[in-house]
């Protein structure tokens, strides 16, 4: 139904049939649309719409959103909403780009598809390639995979995928498994002496956690830092004579 606009605003799955009646894939697509193409809000006022998975805080952005927008009174189904905001994105597609437009004629057109049915068709061995990453079972997916890693829940579920690419990278991996489990007494982040300065305690308790990932953080800068010191050594530290050239070392 929507094919040849989502074709035009280069819509990465066009060919992928959208249900106005799936909520998720209403909201996937107002929310790219609005990220992509229209652009009407700061990056910041996005954030309602990027509660997809929080209906009613959503459907709330989304009334403000078509109040500002200026939607018009007489459309009543979202088929209609959707169909309005893809010719607006059409329109301001077009506006951004009118040089680009204007010299595109039927006959340069048909040349391009012509050019572009002779290339060859190069199909990717990776699997990722042909992942969809809005699809409802990939975002389960992701969940479940952040809360067996114990990872608090977001909404967001490309947050959680990618705290979980972290914990796995970081705590999974094949150097970290063989050493062996760090036992005694935690750091006492929560007790006195370790105070930021807040007044208001969330704000502490977050301030004593941000440093600790700080220097985190700089620690394992410092080790890349010695690791790259060692391997220059190692090169400098070991010259080769060449007698040809009646040099020593590189």
């Amino acid at each position: 139904m929507f094919k040849r606009y989502l074709v035009a605003l280069e819509y990465p799955t066009p060919n992928s049939p959208i249900n106005v009646d799936d909520p998720r894939d209403f909201r996937n697509l107002v929310l790219w649309l609005e990220d992509q193409k229209i652009r009407h809000y700061k990056i910041e006022d996005r954030a309602g719409l990027r509660k997809i998975s929080i209906p009613h805080e959503w459907d709330d952005a989304y009334k403000q959103y078509k109040i500002d927008l200026n939607f018009p009174p007489q459309l009543k189904s979202k088929g209609e909403e959707l169909q309005w905001l893809l010719l607006y994105a059409i329109k301001l597609e077009y506006s951004d780009n009118i040089d680009k437009y204007t010299s595109i004629t039927a006959a340069k057109k048909a040349e391009k598809e012509k050019e572009k049915s002779a290339a060859p068709s190069i199909k990717s061995t990776n699997p990722f390639d042909n992942l969809d990453f809005t699809t409802k079972e990939f975002e389960e997916g992701s969940q479940k995979l952040a809360e067996k890693l114990g990872i608090t829940y977001h909404p967001d579920h490309l947050i959680a995928l990618r705290a979980s690419a972290r914990v796995i990278s970081t705590h999974l991996n094949k150097e970290t498994l063989k050493e062996e489990v760090i036992s005694g007494k935690p750091y006492p982040i929560f007790e006195s002496g370790t105070e930021m300065g807040f007044k208001d305690k969330d704000l502490e308790k977050a301030g004593r956690i941000l440093r600790l990932l700080q220097i985190q953080s700089v620690r394992q800068l410092q080790t890349a830092i010695n690791e790259t010191i060692v391997l220059v050594q190692n090169i400098t530290a070991d010259p080769r004579t060449d007698t040809k050239l009646g040099k020593v070392g590189f």
